[in-house]
């Protein structure tokens, strides 16, 4: 997988499509639907718990020996399973893992869909969320966040409407498909508010997965899409020639693990914990894996976002 400086992001990100899976190969990675993930919700057992960071977390976490895990599926590289098998894998699902085996906790990883990813901490029924999830101040109303990994997001399409759409103006009056819930919405229109005639707007489809905005695509119901930089760099390698960047980068920003905002105890246990992961390389080795680590920061924060 082709890396990029973060620093001259823009410029290569531009200059080479963005080569893009098709829906099907989404598909089978798990997209939508909401549950318990019952595969890839082990505690690791070459990674000791640390009593200091045990120590950190909340005595009702600490008993139970469960750390409840919203993600939504699937966005490879960050979650996502194979065709045909449950297990989870992912830059995200092994940061999890890691963390909690190191607060000696067992994962359990919740499937939701990603509109309800906040109301499912607010309401307890999940310990945190971490799932490619942009720490935004409007979220932080809700939600705590650590921030872990740096992103951006950039729109693509399919080859054959390149002669037509060139620039980000030339979505005007075109049909651009997003995930439903995701702060893509709202980027797509701000950008049609600033780039185009009040009687020639972005229009917006929202789809719940990222299978179903290709399909879109491929049947030209949506002529562009929206999705992060890290998707772009997984998902170039799956099948050439199939897809085109449009415009440069936009909206840098990072995604954060969700906490609500009264369980500081386990805010400050997770950040501690990604701190030392970060200090002693592990951090950095698991974003390497899936060709990310230059989406690593310098240091692991809390509420960071814009």
């Amino acid at each position: 997988m082709t890396m990029f400086s973060w620093t001259t992001k823009t410029a290569k990100l531009t200059a080479a499509p963005a080569i893009l899976a098709l829906a099907a190969t989404l598909a089978l990675t798990g997209c939508g639907g909401s549950g318990t993930a019952a595969a890839g919700s082990e505690t690791s057992a070459a990674t000791p718990a640390n009593p200091e960071l045990q120590a950190m977390l909340p005595a009702k976490i600490r008993d139970a020996g469960t750390l409840n895990v919203a993600i939504s599926l699937a966005y490879p590289p960050m979650e996502y399973s194979d065709a045909g098998s449950t297990e989870l894998k992912g830059a995200d699902i092994d940061m999890a893992k890691e963390v909690a085996a190191r607060l000696g906790l067992k994962p359990n990883f919740q499937n939701v869909d990603f509109a309800q990813l906040i109301v499912s901490v607010t309401t307890g029924r999940a310990d945190i969320v971490w799932t490619a999830f942009s720490d935004l101040k409007k979220r932080q109303g809700q939600l705590d966040f650590i921030d872990y990994f740096r992103t951006g997001n950039q729109f693509f399409a399919p080859v054959q409407n390149q002669k037509d759409i060139k620039t980000l103006a030339d979505l005007c009056g075109r049909t651009v498909t997003v995930s439903t819930g995701t702060s893509w919405v709202q980027s797509t229109e701000e950008l049609s508010k600033s780039t185009c005639a009040a009687d020639n707007p972005i229009k917006i489809l929202q789809i719940p997965t990222q299978a179903e905005e290709i399909l879109q695509m491929q049947q030209d119901r949506a002529q562009a899409s929206l999705i992060g930089f890290e998707g772009i760099l997984d998902l170039q390698k799956q099948q050439p020639d199939k897809f085109y960047t449009i415009g440069d980068l936009l909206e840098p920003g990072n995604y954060g693990i969700g906490v609500a905002k009264e369980s500081t105890e386990l805010r400050d246990a997770i950040q501690a914990t990604m701190e030392a992961m970060r200090e002693d390389g592990t951090y950095l080795r698991i974003l390497d894996q899936y060709g990310l680590k230059d989406a690593a920061l310098e240091k692991i924060t809390i509420n960071a976002g814009k």
